[in-house]
């Protein structure tokens, strides 16, 4: 893995007094982020060319001499990680700068937040930060070897009975730790066998997921909206679109004309959440949804294609829409992610393609939805006989 280090010149951040706050740029292959050197220099004494103090006056020389310095000791210190086999990584390569050199369990918890903040939702982030400062309240000087079966069991406890948290909130804490800790395995602080979640099993809320069926969407389909109520049928067409679709509030939010071939009817999207590339077919009535929506735009590929709303307005107005529908269900928009997968189940669609449509990692994600139609078991055994039937 490649690496480097250089200074450079916050110039957003001058000081009162003119001078620049002088930090150190650090990369490790295409990730880099930027360290204070807690110096500062006015910008006539900085030599922009070499990217480093003017060696003009005492104060100058002495100032580039410490700088030069410590990256040589860093510089110093990558070389022995290398030596002794260790894996670079940015969050090895700013502990340098850190107290002692050392990585701690939360130090390392913030390196990776600050890793993914590019990559993932902005609800994701704010949950991973959310447990480390739980996580901090709980033990505030916790490090890498704290992290037992017991430690994991006592902060469970923690949760529950001095924070009050639910089953369902506790489990995001939990799978935000769990996720860390796979981490710091792959980074080489910790090894698999020292993974505490190994033994712990992580409890989630059981609750009811809510759906339409395939009547209700066709409901909300034809139901009739006057056309002076422009704001409610865009509110309807973003609904029905995530129904036919599968996708979540941020995906069809972000839908851009590059990800919609028309010719092969098809969506290919990278999902906020998951990271994941799906493609999609398109049913006519989805079509219909996104030329309606084109008819009037330019379609440049950067360019949104649905209508833009908050997710809080959206809720609010569906709630508007579903009782004018004369639908008697608590709905919310994430519903129409719930009411695609459980619609497709319905359709006796093969559960491996719901798992592909629906972008899940795992199939057990996709059985959730194949559980709340176990009614139609008996149906599918009398099939079945009937085909037994037939072959004789």
């Amino acid at each position: 893995m490649t690496y480097s280090i250089k200074l450079v010149l916050r110039t957003d951040k001058i000081k009162a007094n003119g001078e620049i706050p002088i930090y150190y740029s650090v990369r490790v292959g295409p990730t880099a982020t930027r360290l204070p050197t807690g110096k500062s220099v006015e910008l006539a004494n900085w030599n922009v060319k070499e990217c480093c103090p003017k060696k003009n006056n005492k104060l100058s020389q002495v100032l580039a001499a410490y700088l030069n310095g410590k990256m040589s000791e860093w510089h110093t210190y990558m070389l022995q990680l290398e030596t002794m086999g260790k894996p670079i990584t940015l969050t090895v390569a700013t502990a340098f700068f850190k107290t002692n050199a050392q990585v701690t369990f939360y130090s390392f918890f913030q390196e990776q937040i600050d890793l993914w903040e590019q990559d993932k939702a902005n609800n994701t982030i704010k949950s991973y930060k959310s447990t480390l400062n739980i996580l901090k309240g709980f033990a505030p000087k916790a490090n890498f070897g704290d992290l037992t079966y017991d430690f994991i069991q006592k902060f469970d406890v923690y949760m529950s009975k001095i924070r009050g948290n639910s089953v369902g909130g506790k489990f995001t804490k939990h799978k935000c730790t769990k996720a860390i800790i796979r981490e710091a395995i792959k980074k080489g602080y910790m090894t698999s066998d020292s993974n505490p979640y190994r033994f712990f099993k992580i409890k989630a809320a059981v609750g009811k997921r809510e759906f339409l069926t395939i009547a209700e969407v066709t409901k909300v389909m034809n139901l009739e909206i006057p056309e002076k109520n422009g704001f409610l049928n865009r509110v309807r067409d973003l609904f029905v679109f995530s129904c036919l679709t599968g996708l979540r509030y941020s995906d069809v939010l972000n839908l851009r004309w590059s990800n919609v071939d028309t010719n092969k009817k098809t969506i290919t999207i990278k999902m906020t959440k998951t990271q994941k590339q799906i493609t999609i077919p398109l049913v006519p009535q989805a079509l219909d949804i996104l030329n309606e929506y084109g008819k009037h735009a330019i379609k440049v590929p950067s360019a949104t294609v649905l209508p833009q709303m908050t997710n809080q307005v959206l809720n609010r107005e569906l709630k508007v829409l579903i009782e004018k529908a004369g639908i008697k269900k608590q709905i919310s928009f994430h519903c129409a992610r719930h009411s695609f997968a459980s619609n497709l189940i319905e359709a006796k669609t093969n559960i491996l393609y719901v798992r592909d449509l629906l972008g899940h990692q795992n199939l057990s994600e996709t059985q959730i939805y194949a559980k709340s139609l176990m009614s139609d078991l008996h149906g599918t055994m009398d099939n079945l006989s009937s085909l037994y039937g037939k072959a004789v």
